[in-house]
């Protein structure tokens, strides 16, 4: 059976409120100037922890045993991660359709959970409890989100800039 799980999300701050049949059962908080943040759903609750220039890798953790129960690869310039569990398990993040409102984990055999969203707020449909990767497919958008941002905000001044010593 599907489990479906709203969400909405502040846009200047990137957290997320869970919700399944109108009431909040989990939270994503990222901290202010990184993408770290720390999560709970129903009764889980893990920290993302990342790692590497420009955050190419993402450490998992479990808050109750602190022990890294995960970690996310990136791959920026295709927009897809990869979840690799400590039970070796792997699964994929890609985003979908071309505004980049739709993207699926899958284990590209029998779990598979989908996402999609419009402005700030969406709907998860998934076939699986795991609670870590619907969590994560969450968190991994909103560093790609905060990415292209970064990366905006890195070129409008180059353009700005070149474009005015041309006139």
């Amino acid at each position: 059976m599907s489990k479906l799980i709203n969400w909405k999300s502040n846009w200047f701050n990137g957290n997320f409120q869970l919700f399944a049949d109108g009431v909040q059962k989990g939270m994503i908080s990222f901290s202010s100037w990184r993408s770290d943040a720390e999560s709970m759903l129903e009764d889980k609750n893990y920290q993302f922890v990342n790692e590497g220039f420009w955050q190419s890798r993402t450490k998992v953790i479990d808050r109750k045993t602190n022990e890294v129960v995960a970690v996310i690869n990136y791959d920026t310039w295709k927009s897809k991660a990869v979840i690799s569990l400590n039970s070796g398990e792997q699964y994929e993040w890609k985003a979908t359709g071309i505004w980049k409102s739709h993207w699926t984990v899958s284990n590209n055999k029998d779990e598979h959970i989908m996402y999609n969203s419009s402005s700030n707020s969406g709907v998860i449909s998934s076939d699986t409890d795991n609670k870590l990767l619907i969590i994560a497919g969450l968190f991994i958008k909103q560093v790609y989100n905060r990415q292209t941002v970064l990366l905006i905000a890195c070129i409008i001044p180059i353009i700005t800039t070149s474009t005015l010593r041309h006139h």
